[in-house]
């Protein structure tokens, strides 16, 4: 528990047999379930998670194909539904995401002054140390792009997948609709807004090690930017077209 909320913790992990014994050897005591969820991975991700179920928060599950890191963090996200988690986070596989910063995302929503809460590497220069030159000029143009696709229009950095939910934002949304792919951040948004969700930016700097990206930026800014085009037309026919004629 974490000032009288259970906390659980989503990590997608694909190909992740180096790194994710040491996310779930640093999860913080106070985390009451972990969330492993191994996308298919064609190394030994699954075998190397299964030594650690003798911690008993830990629940391990195995996609049987390859859906993406935003079906493997939905799917984790239904788990922690059932198990009636107050608060859900997600940590990537690759222990970019410090579990020392958790309490950071955690708070505002104990407090109850925001309903999601994520990352922000981009508002201060300090915060991107580590970053390529290339993937910090893709994060702003996404930025820029994203905030008129959700209507979130102070958003930073909405690639950071360092993030937390309270349960109730969280049965309000249609899992099934949530994008797969790389681009699960930038989607998830428009729908927040939809769902009239407070959204808090928290500073949270880079931390770059081991971990090698598996996102080829080219593709990615082409797709993700054409999703967030369409989710635009999403938003507004949601919230202001259909609405005026329900009313």
């Amino acid at each position: 528990m974490y000032r009288g909320r259970s906390i659980g913790v989503v990590v997608p992990a694909y190909n992740e047999e180096l790194l994710i014994n040491k996310v779930i050897q640093t999860m913080p005591d106070y985390v009451d379930r972990i969330y492993v969820i191994d996308d298919c991975s064609t190394d030994r991700t699954f075998d190397v998670a299964s030594d650690y179920l003798r911690d008993s928060r830990l629940k391990l599950i195995h996609h049987q194909n390859n859906k993406g890191v935003g079906a493997a963090i939905a799917t984790g996200y239904r788990q922690a539904l059932k198990d009636d988690i107050n608060i859900v986070a997600v940590m990537a596989g690759d222990h970019q995401m410090d579990p020392l910063q958790l309490p950071r995302l955690l708070d505002p929503l104990v407090e109850g002054t925001a309903d999601y809460c994520k990352g922000d590497r981009l508002s201060i220069s300090e915060l991107t140390k580590g970053m390529s030159r290339w993937r910090r000029s893709g994060n702003v143009i996404l930025t820029r792009l994203t905030r008129i696709s959700s209507g979130y229009w102070t958003l930073q950095d909405p690639q950071n997948g360092y993030t937390a939910i309270n349960k109730e934002t969280l049965t309000h949304l249609d899992l099934t609709k949530i994008y797969p792919r790389y681009g699960y951040c930038n989607d998830l948004l428009a729908k927040l807004n939809v769902l009239g969700a407070k959204v808090k930016d928290v500073q949270i700097p880079a931390r770059y090690g081991e971990e090698k990206s598996k996102i080829k930026y080219g593709n990615y800014i082409r797709k993700v930017s054409l999703l967030l085009l369409r989710n635009f037309f999403w938003r507004i026919t949601r919230k202001y077209i259909l609405s005026h004629f329900k009313s």
